[in-house]
């Protein structure tokens, strides 16, 4: 973990000796911040705190240090991540809506059940993340989710703002190789050019997913996926030979 995070620290420009901050600094900055004013933690060291349950009101933590930081549960709505380190963190249960994550580091991270509506995360990284039960509904192209468990996740179209247009996920140019999405509802999701190499697709529910250009080569489950034959431009994904 020592090493992991001191690379870490490296890759977003972080002084290897930077000191993190406490928990009751934390806690003292967000006491006096409000969503009209946020704290900001951008390009500080948080890493290895425990955040649990706080309220982050809309709080700036780009490019900040969160390697190891525990935040289960932590309302984080509207929160800026874009470039942070969290590799490892745990968020478990958060509540991440309508925060922007661009470019963020979450490999090895656990987002189990976290809810990430209305969510920016281009070129967001989950290698080898837990986000099992995640509701996520936002811009996600070219995200990273190479071996990452979305098992169960719930990453279908909101059928309650239809009237405003179609509120789904758009995982054009993402890497979901090797992914576990068991289970998991992908109803109407953009896979345009997606990577789904090696995949779990075992009970995924794909009923009416743009799959243009999309490669399912090498998948599990193929024969279990629901709602194949109704997803559209099928013709144009890549399968392996039957």
């Amino acid at each position: 973990m020592l090493l992991a995070m001191l690379l870490a620290m490296l890759l977003v420009g972080v002084a290897a000796d930077s000191a993190p901050l406490t928990r009751a600094q934390v806690v003292a900055r967000l006491d006096v911040s409000s969503a009209d004013h946020p704290a900001s933690f951008s390009g500080e060291n948080l890493s290895g705190l425990d955040l649990s349950g706080l309220d982050f009101k809309r709080a700036n933590l780009s490019k900040s240090m969160l390697v190891g930081t525990k935040m289960m549960k932590a309302k984080m709505f509207g929160v800026n991540f874009d470039g942070a380190s969290a590799h490892g963190a745990d968020l478990s249960g958060a509540t991440l809506d309508v925060s922007t994550m661009r470019a963020t580091d979450f490999t090895h991270a656990t987002l189990r059940d976290a809810s990430m509506y209305a969510v920016i995360i281009q070129g967001v990284n989950f290698t080898d993340a837990d986000l099992s039960g995640v509701r996520i509904i936002g811009a996600a192209q070219g995200a990273i989710f190479v071996r990452a468990k979305l098992d169960h996740a719930d990453l279908g179209a909101d059928p309650r703002n239809q009237p405003m247009g179609v509120m789904r996920v758009d995982l054009s140019d993402a890497n979901l190789s090797g992914a576990d999405l068991t289970g998991a509802n992908m109803r109407k999701v953009r896979l345009t050019r997606a990577t789904l190499t090696g995949a779990n697709l075992t009970g995924c529910d794909l009923s009416f997913a743009e799959l243009s250009g999309a490669n399912f080569q090498k998948i599990v489950g193929r024969d279990a996926i629901k709602g194949l034959d109704q997803a559209k431009f099928r013709d144009e994904a890549i399968f392996d030979a039957p």
